[in-house]
């Protein structure tokens, strides 16, 4: 499936929201997600850094948000589909409107 590139800026300004929500370092992030902590610097700088499925995916488990979705015993981060970790990672940009 992928993730649409138009979606990057929006995601990457979410997951600076919920570090921030969550008291979390990039580094801290890094380790949650098995990226570099430079690649969620210059993420959340340049909003444009790309996004994979699995980043996605990790983040969402980071930022404790598999109950954003209620399935029972298969409430886990790996049955979301990426549209649903972004619906779920981003519901924070419309709470501040």
């Amino acid at each position: 499936m992928g993730i649409d590139k138009s979606e990057f800026s929006n995601i990457w300004t979410a997951i600076q929201k919920w570090m921030k929500k969550r008291h979390l370092t990039s580094l801290q992030l890094a380790g949650l997600t098995g990226v570099s902590e430079n690649y969620i610097q210059k993420g959340i700088a340049n909003k444009n850094e790309w996004i994979t499925s699995d980043f996605l995916h990790n983040c969402i488990d980071a930022f404790v948000l598999t109950s954003a979705r209620q399935r029972g015993t298969e409430d886990l981060s790996d049955v979301f589909t990426d549209e649903e970790c972004i619906d779920a990672l981003t519901v924070i940009l419309d709470e501040e409107k």
